[in-house]
């Protein structure tokens, strides 16, 4: 049986080509693909080899022998060893390019739709401080002082921080706030290492933040958190305190809150909607009230048409399209979110809005039986994708139109493929870059039945 070409420690030297979901660049060494952690397409580098499957390798740039003309210096000390951004050695026009070229590669592989118009990348034009929400994880240090940052890349383990460029800055105050008063309030390494996670996210519109404490149990020192935490930040609206469901678990259970209020207000284009600490909101509002529009552009919701919006969160899609409809409907499954929505539709006046919570397979299933007959669905899920039940569901409801929202572009073309073996043709797809300096894109796709 022959040597594999490559082996584990192995370096080898590289022409990097192009960008792959992940954010690795890559090149061929001797016919096989190889990923390569942080590389830009053009680069000629020598790279450490960590892992060799069948048909595949992975590893990491080590040295660049010939840089690349769009390989720039980047502003994070952290970079290459946090896992939060993984494209800031890239100029960014260069990002937005290589962005849609993921997402038109991912339509063509997975989804088949190799001939649908895709866009240009929208990108903003101060791609920095973009992000109003962060999830820190808490941890300790050999010293047993507490430490706040974000997991190495393909790791557990944590960075910690002393900047980051792409959070808001009142996000970055409460983290570095945190950390001196943390030994005030929690004297033993003990008590300290109940917390498991900071969370936090700031209204751009109003200046102003809610902090999250997640933590193994109710630790005595969260209320004495909350209290320094609000007097040292007089912009912190509220803090609340979050149990873990388990160490792994994917969720928390419920915020409660401790301190101040628990809502934000945030501003997107035309109207401006309540988010609670549980509830998910866009992180970047900038792109996001553009996406907001183009939903709407692209919706062309007239005053005789129902509009049905899935995975509804908070309203974001669903209130600016029930204002030039007969009637909307927004189904949500969580709980959190489905609260901060009644409250929104109640601000902006809209009693023509219905409500359900519920998974969204199951509450289309009733509408086919009813007989239920919207002209737009706009289907906006988690990460892992509508799947073949909901797109199935929203196809025999027949409307005239069916745009998606996307944050990952596999699962965006596998969505896009289920819809078109229903009868719905993609007509254009939009990137937005709601994540600048990393490799995730939001997109945007519009079909049409038949």
């Amino acid at each position: 049986m022959p040597e594999p070409a490559l082996r584990p420690g192995q370096i080898v030297p590289l022409r990097l080509n192009s960008l792959a979901v992940g954010g690795e660049a890559v090149g061929r060494y001797q016919g096989m693909a190889v990923f390569a952690m942080w590389g830009c397409p053009g680069d000629e580098a020598e790279v450490e080899i960590t892992e060799v499957a069948e048909r595949f390798a992975r590893g990491v740039v080590r040295r660049v022998i010939m840089p690349s003309p769009d390989r720039v210096a980047p502003r994070c000390p952290h970079f290459g060893d946090c896992g939060g951004c993984q494209w800031q050695h890239i100029s960014y026009q260069a990002q937005l390019h290589h962005k849609t070229a993921l997402v038109r590669e991912a339509l063509a592989r997975i989804g088949g739709l190799a001939e649908v118009e895709i866009g240009e990348t929208w990108g903003m034009e101060k791609p920095w401080a973009y992000r109003g929400r962060a999830e820190y994880h808490a941890g300790l240090d050999e010293a047993g002082r507490a430490v706040l940052g974000f997991a190495r890349h393909h790791s557990h383990e944590i960075v910690a921080l002393k900047e980051c460029q792409v959070q808001h800055p009142l996000i970055e105050r409460i983290r570095t706030t945190l950390l001196p008063l943390l030994p005030r309030v929690a004297q033993t390494a003990q008590e300290r290492a109940a917390l498991l996670k900071l969370e936090t996210a700031v209204s751009f519109a109003e200046g102003r933040a809610v902090a999250t404490l997640v933590c193994d149990g109710r630790p005595a020192f969260v209320p004495s958190a909350a209290e320094a935490l609000m007097a040292e930040i007089p912009e912190l609206s509220g803090v609340c305190a979050a149990r873990q469901r388990g160490r792994g678990a994917a969720r928390r259970a419920p915020a409660e809150l401790v301190a101040g209020s628990p809502y934000l207000t945030e501003r997107l284009a035309e109207g401006s909607y309540r988010v609670g600490p549980d509830s998910f909101f866009q992180v970047n509002p900038q792109q996001a009230a553009r996406m907001v529009s183009l939903v709407q552009k692209w919706a062309g919701v007239g005053p005789s048409d129902i509009v049905v919006d899935a995975y509804c969160g908070v309203g974001t899609f669903l209130l600016p399209l029930s204002r030039a409809a007969k009637a909307a409907v927004g189904i949500e499954s969580d709980e959190g979110a489905l609260s901060d929505a009644r409250t929104n539709v109640r601000k902006w006046g809209l009693p023509e809005v219905t409500l359900y919570r519920g998974r969204v397979e199951h509450v289309l299933a009733r509408f086919v039986e009813r007989d239920f007959r919207p002209e737009v669905i706009v289907l906006d899920p988690p990460r892992k994708g509508c799947g073949p039940r909901v797109c199935e569901a929203a196809a025999r409801l027949r409307p005239r139109r069916i745009i998606l929202v996307s944050c990952h572009p596999a699962t965006l073309a596998r969505d896009l493929k289920s819809l078109g073996e229903h009868g719905y043709a993609v007509r254009r797809v939009q990137p937005v870059d709601m994540f600048p300096q990393t490799w995730h894109v939001e997109v945007v796709g519009v079909c049409e039945r038949g």
